[in-house]
C-alpha cells in the first residue's frame, strides 16, 4: 500500500491513494521519551525514542549507540528493546503508521531468541504536543516478557501533505492573496470615480496616466526651398534652459489676422480712393512748385552782372 519512492525517506510514507505519514518531528536529541507502563509492572522505567537512538546511555547492552529504546532496571542491567529503524509501515488492521524495533537484548526465558517491539501511532488531533507512548501489551507476561507492544496518541500521526505540496501551496495561496488585492483595490478605485467622482469613460479605471513635463517642446519641421519638410536644428546645449526673451516667436497667432490685414489694405475700400485722389493732388502741387523754381534760376542766369573793378560786364 505504500509507494516505494517514498520508502527510503526517513519517518515518512505515502500510500497509493496520497495519503502522507511524517513522523520526524518526533525525533528529539534533547531527550527520550517515558512510557507510560502501568502499575503492574513495578518501579520499571521504559525509554523510548522515534526514527533514531537514545539519547540517555543503556548499561550493560550490547550495541548501545543503535538502540531505539530500553527498560531500566531489569536484571543486571538495563535491557533492550531493539534497534531503531527509521523504516514506517503500515498496521494492517488500523490501518495506522508504526515503528518495528528488532534485535533487542536476548530474551530471559530463551537465549536464542531477541527482544523486539511495535510502536503504533494513532491519530488524535486533541494532543497537541508531540503525546505519550503508553505500553498495551508484554508477551509472554511477567518477567520473562520479551516482545512489547506500544499505542502513541499524538497529532503528528494523522495524515497531512509531503512538504513539496506545502511549499507548492504556500506558493499558490501568496499568489492568490496578491491577486485578489490587486483585484480589490482596482474594483474599488474604480466603483470610487464611478459614483463619487462621477467620472465616465476610461477615466473611471485607476490606470496610470504619463504626462508631458512642462516646458518640453518638440521640434517642429521647417519647409526647405524644395518644399520637403526638414526638422529644425537646434545648436545650444541640451541642458541649457532656452532663453524666454525670444521675441514673439511663440505667440499664438489669430487665425483671422490676415483677413483682418487684407481687409485694412485693400484697394477695393472707397476710403483708399479718396486718399489716393489727395496724394495725386500733393503730386501736381510739387511738379508745378519745381517748374517755377527752375524758370525763376534760368531768368537770374541771363542778367547782367557789374564786377568790381571791370564795370558792366556780362559775366
Amino acid at each position: 500500500m505504500a509507494d516505494d519512492k517514498q520508502e527510503d525517506k526517513p519517518c515518512t510514507i505515502t500510500l497509493k491513494d496520497g495519503t502522507f505519514y511524517d513522523l520526524t518531528s518526533l525525533s528529539t536529541s534533547k531527550a527520550d521519551y517515558e512510557a507510560d507502563a502501568g502499575d503492574a509492572q513495578g518501579n520499571l522505567v521504559y525509554k523510548l525514542n522515534v526514527c533514531r537512538s537514545v539519547v540517555s546511555e543503556p548499561w550493560n547492552v550490547e550495541n548501545a549507540s543503535a538502540v531505539g529504546g530500553f527498560i531500566n532496571g531489569r536484571g543486571h542491567g538495563d535491557f533492550s528493546l531493539g534497534d531503531f529503524s527509521t523504516n514506517l509501515t503500515i498496521s494492517p488492521t488500523t490501518h495506522e503508521p508504526m515503528l518495528m524495533y528488532e534485535n533487542g537484548s536476548k530474551c530471559p526465558g530463551n537465549e536464542n531468541e531477541r527482544a523486539s517491539t511495535v510502536i503504533r501511532f494513532v491519530c488524535s488531533r486533541s494532543d497537541f504536543e508531540a503525546g505519550k507512548p503508553r505500553l498495551v501489551a508484554a508477551i509472554p507476561a511477567g518477567d520473562n516478557a520479551c516482545h512489547f507492544y506500544f499505542d502513541w496518541k499524538t497529532h503528528v500521526a494523522c495524515p497531512t501533505n509531503r512538504k513539496t505540496d506545502l511549499e507548492s501551496a504556500h506558493i499558490w495561496a501568496f499568489f492568490g492573496f496578491v491577486l485578489v488585492a490587486i483585484l480589490t483595490w482596482f474594483g474599488g478605485h474604480t466603483l470610487y470615480n464611478r459614483f463619487y467622482l462621477k467620472r465616465r469613460g476610461l477615466d473611471i479605471f485607476p490606470i496610470p496616466k504619463c504626462h508631458r513635463p512642462a516646458g518640453v517642446q518638440l521640434p517642429q519641421p521647417i519647409s526647405s526651398s524644395d518644399g520637403s519638410a526638414q526638422p529644425r536644428r537646434s545648436w545650444a546645449a541640451p541642458w541649457k534652459r532656452r532663453s524666454q526673451r525670444a521675441g514673439y516667436n511663440h505667440l499664438r497667432q489669430d487665425p483671422n489676422e490676415d483677413d483682418h490685414l487684407a481687409a485694412r489694405f485693400s484697394i477695393d475700400d472707397d476710403d483708399d480712393d479718396d486718399d489716393a485722389r489727395v496724394l495725386g493732388g500733393e503730386m501736381e502741387a510739387w511738379r508745378r512748385s519745381g517748374e517755377e523754381e527752375a524758370a525763376r534760376l534760368s531768368s537770374a542766369s541771363d542778367r547782367e552782372t557789374v564786377g568790381v573793378h571791370q564795370g558792366l560786364v556780362r559775366l
